[in-house]
């Protein structure tokens, strides 16, 4: 009888637990769907926070300085370059050279004019777009202006450490939240909660896609520095020809330019007439109508006169 009531209680606290267990669960997503979206967020941020504390804090990535300095600021380099040259194609395959030996590369370039080969031409211009490593930067800047002639220089740092982190802290607590919407997805039995959740959860993800992109190019500016060149090619007087013109050539070229002056406001003045035909056509009717009612005013006039005249004489 004893072995038998034993057997009966154990039974019985048993049942108790797995009802309770569950009712637990039943508890805390009927709390969590009773949460407003502010509650749910501070809960999560809250919590996160703690776990931080007790990790410690997260390490930072560092940066290096133009000047050789650690730190673990997002600073962006971007340098402006204005060079003069008088060997255009050394001065240009030096720059290549350059960006070769310090890992970079070209981002765009854009070159235009040609070659002088006789006085007055005005040579060739190239704008360069480079991208190089911050850890190479001051090596790459020295080498160039070293090896050519740097007419200015201008360099601009952007200090993007408060919008980097704040970036990297965001997306940690999406992920955080994302994670815990999960397991309130895991244990959601309602069609209504499953809808809910799914729904918030595929917001988040695509806040996480923007801002994971927006980390990963302030991550790229931070790794490699933007280098603009304007290179402009000096035409050399010793490199260029000079052609001399004798006098008849002068002449016949003045004359030449006066004639295709004086032709082309000639086919100037043909086209703003042809362009006036209709116009002129309107104005040349009304002009022969004015031209007849007049001449028709002066000999009825003149019939008037010559009435009057041979009454008197009668």
């Amino acid at each position: 009888m004893k072995k038998i009531l034993a057997i009966c209680m154990a039974v019985l606290m048993l049942v108790c637990g797995m009802v309770s267990c569950g009712a637990s669960k039943e508890d805390s997503m009927a709390d969590y769907d009773y949460l407003t979206e502010e509650e749910k967020y501070e809960e999560i941020v809250t919590e996160d926070a703690m776990s931080e504390e007790e990790a410690g804090g997260s390490a930072t990535d560092t940066n290096i300085l133009v000047s050789g300095v650690d730190t673990d600021r997002k600073l962006i380099y971007s340098v402006f370059l204005e060079i003069s040259s008088q060997q255009y194609d050394k001065d240009r395959a030096m720059i290549m050279q350059s960006l070769n030996q310090y890992g970079g590369y070209i981002s765009s370039e854009y070159t235009y004019g040609t070659k002088p080969e006789n006085s007055g031409d005005d040579g060739r211009n190239s704008s360069l777009c480079l991208r190089v490593p911050i850890e190479n930067l001051e090596q790459f800047l020295a080498m160039i202006e070293d090896g050519s002639n740097v007419i200015s220089r201008q360099m601009d740092v952007y200090d993007t450490t408060e919008y980097y982190f704040d970036t990297e802290s965001r997306i940690e607590l999406l992920e955080t939240r994302y994670d815990k919407l999960n397991g309130y997805l895991q244990e959601a039995t309602s069609m209504e909660d499953i809808i809910t959740l799914e729904q918030e959860m595929s917001d988040i993800l695509y806040q996480l896609d923007e801002l994971k992109g927006t980390k990963r190019g302030l991550d790229d500016k931070v790794a490699y520095s933007t280098v603009e060149i304007e290179l402009y090619e000096v035409v050399n007087a010793s490199d260029v020809e000079y052609k001399s013109e004798n006098l008849g050539t002068r002449i016949k070229n003045a004359l030449t330019v006066t004639f295709r002056g004086v032709l082309s406001f000639l086919e100037g003045l043909l086209v703003v007439l042809i362009a006036a035909l209709p116009v002129l056509a309107v104005l040349g009717g009304i002009a022969i109508v004015v031209v007849v009612i007049i001449k028709q005013s002066i000999r009825i006039s003149r019939k008037r006169k010559a009435r009057k005249q041979n009454t008197k004489n009668q």
